[in-house]
């Protein structure tokens, strides 16, 4: 038995899907293939031309297993998944009719088989070993370029040699995609260089740097701010004036800010752990309510959908402030 969760299942579809082969008459690349080492479930998927492997953690180390489930049943069980929350407990268990999988409230049985596959590993393992270098240029198909989109938000490339495949890593990912012929004159970069030369200059200043991103991606800045946040809550909530009410009052304020900065960066990073994808676009998401300044409507109409009274809420602080105001009005008075 080998356990997931939901949203961990279907990133490995999402991200081996677009390289998928269309030609039902080759079974063994026709679909997704699933192996499992006993620590990572494996996600597989080639047309010879990409070839992507995404990877997950099991829950509990298992035994080793491999599947392959045919495109034409991949669009229902996505469908299937997608209709569980992210975090659903899946059991997996490989049987002479496929794939079982088991939630707490039903079970469902994927066809899928085990035909040879290509050695992916060495292919792989050559990739990353080989550091040859060269000048000449890569071409590449910018369609296939964009099956990479699923993979992860960024990637890093490089390529060994003009006549072998493009490598790409991701977070738990690993990509190859085969370069276009291309029968053109300028291959070498320095060919380019002399057709750009009129343009870019040939003795010029050289320009700044460009300084790449530490951590590119909305969710890297949401992480990024909510530390700032927390560092700067913790040393401000020492400066104030304990010996006063406002000062109480912003000792008060600096913890709930750095409380909650903290707490929102641990939830966000298990997030992100959980699901790269739902995590980006969440916080893509939360971006631009934020920047629409309705955040206090939509947290009443999500209070009161939860079965919340923000009505009561906002009644008793106003009670609140109006008591406040009375007992500092009270000690401020005159004595008579």
């Amino acid at each position: 038995m080998t356990t997931i969760n939901a949203h961990r299942l279907q990133r490995l579809i999402k991200q081996a899907r677009p390289h998928v082969s269309t030609d039902d008459t080759l079974p063994p690349i026709n679909g997704i293939r699933f192996e499992c080492d006993g620590i990572h479930i494996h996600a597989l998927a080639t047309d010879r031309y990409t070839f992507a492997v995404a990877r997950t953690k099991v829950r509990e180390e298992t035994d080793a297993w491999s599947a392959t489930v045919a495109e034409k049943d991949l669009d229902w069980l996505t469908g299937w998944l997608e209709s569980h929350e992210g975090d659903t407990i899946l059991d997996l268990s490989v049987g002479d009719n496929g794939i079982t999988i088991t939630d707490d409230s039903s079970k469902l049985t994927v066809p899928a088989k085990d035909p040879i596959f290509p050695k992916w590993q060495s292919l792989f393992r050559d990739a990353l070993q080989d550091a040859s270098t060269s000048g000449d240029l890569v071409s590449l198909d910018t369609k296939m370029l964009a099956r990479w989109k699923r993979a992860d938000t960024h990637l890093r490339v490089w390529q060994t040699a003009p006549e072998k495949p493009l490598l790409l890593v991701g977070d738990d990912f690993l990509g190859l995609q085969m370069p276009a012929r291309y029968s053109g004159n300028d291959k070498g970069r320095a060919a380019v260089l002399n057709d750009w030369s009129g343009t870019l200059g040939q003795k010029s200043e050289p320009a700044e740097a460009l300084a790449p991103l530490p951590q590119p991606g909305a969710v890297a800045e949401m992480a990024e701010g909510m530390l700032r946040r927390t560092l700067q809550s913790t040393a401000e909530m020492f400066d104030v004036d304990m010996d006063t009410d406002k000062g109480r009052a912003a000792f008060i304020a600096w913890v709930h800010s750095g409380s909650y900065a903290w707490s929102a960066y641990r939830l966000l990073q298990a997030l992100k752990k959980a699901d790269p994808d739902l995590a980006e676009a969440t916080v893509r998401d939360l971006n631009e309510q934020l920047e629409s300044g309705e955040i206090g409507e939509w947290a009443w109409d999500e209070a009161a959908a939860a079965g919340h009274n923000p009505q009561a809420w906002r009644d008793d602080y106003e009670a609140h402030l109006k008591k406040r105001a009375a007992k500092q009005a009270a000690e401020t008075a005159p004595a008579v």
